[in-house]
């Protein structure tokens, strides 16, 4: 490749980092609500909130636009939102990816006031709840029932997550720690369409002592086989008390 076409691409590169820096700025002073959005920009990029009753009248869907100002090159892909409530406190949290068109959709909010953030590093990502599966056999070899169970890690291996079937057809999933650092932390799990990038269910988790002593853990029930098909990209990040709370 030409050096002036090398120069114009690596230009373009780095005016879509200042876009995604000047998003997650603008991100974090921004509020909404079920009465009202938001609109911001700067130099790089506008961001807007687009909050819309739903047709059963007791939620709101939520689109968020990142829109890069000329050609950046912006690689929006994977980038988190966090929502969560504005004034803090127990309630609803949720954490949505960006699609490469800089946008996320939340299509279940109950009414409130909330607010963002946007954090610059990709976030991790597992595929769940899919066809293809690990199979583990109930125990005695009489049974006919297997569940299908998935795990995983963090990025830096602190935390340790587990997705089950249960007979009785309920989805589980836990999240598991041996650091004491991470006592009392908060865990913001999405499961997101991999397609769509709809999220389908978020819910936040507080990680407490266990019954095997040096273990925190926290862990919820996400409804029923039938609700949830799959397949489902996991994506899940660890707060702060401060922010969990």
């Amino acid at each position: 490749m030409p050096k002036h076409r090398t120069g114009e691409a690596e230009a373009r590169t780095q005016k879509g980092r200042e876009a995604i820096e000047e998003a997650a700025r603008l991100l974090r002073q921004m509020q909404f609500s079920q009465d009202y959005g938001a609109y911001a920009e700067g130099y790089h990029v506008a961001v807007s909130v687009d909050p819309r009753w739903n047709a059963d009248h007791e939620t709101v869907s939520v689109l968020i636009t990142c829109y890069p100002f000329g050609h950046r090159r912006t690689d929006w892909a994977l980038l988190p939102i966090h929502v969560l409530p504005k004034g803090g406190g127990s309630g609803v949290h949720a954490i949505a990816r960006l699609d490469a068109r800089g946008q996320a959709l939340i299509p279940t909010l109950p009414p409130g006031d909330y607010r963002l953030s946007l954090r610059i590093k990709p976030i991790h990502v597992e595929l769940v709840l899919f066809r293809q599966h690990e199979r583990l056999a109930a125990q005695g070899e009489d049974e006919q029932y297997e569940r299908r169970l998935w795990r995983g890690e963090g990025e830096d291996g602190a935390i340790v997550w587990t997705i089950e079937e249960t007979e009785e057809g309920d989805i589980q999933i836990a999240f598991e720690t041996s650091e004491e650092r991470l006592s009392g932390h908060g865990v913001v799990f999405s499961l997101v369409d991999p397609d769509s990038k709809r999220v389908q269910y978020s819910h936040r988790l507080t990680l407490e002592p266990a019954r095997t002593l040096g273990k925190w853990e926290g862990w919820c029930s996400v409804g029923s086989q039938t609700d949830f098909q799959g397949p489902y990209e996991l994506v899940f990040e660890v707060v702060p008390p401060d922010e969990a709370e």
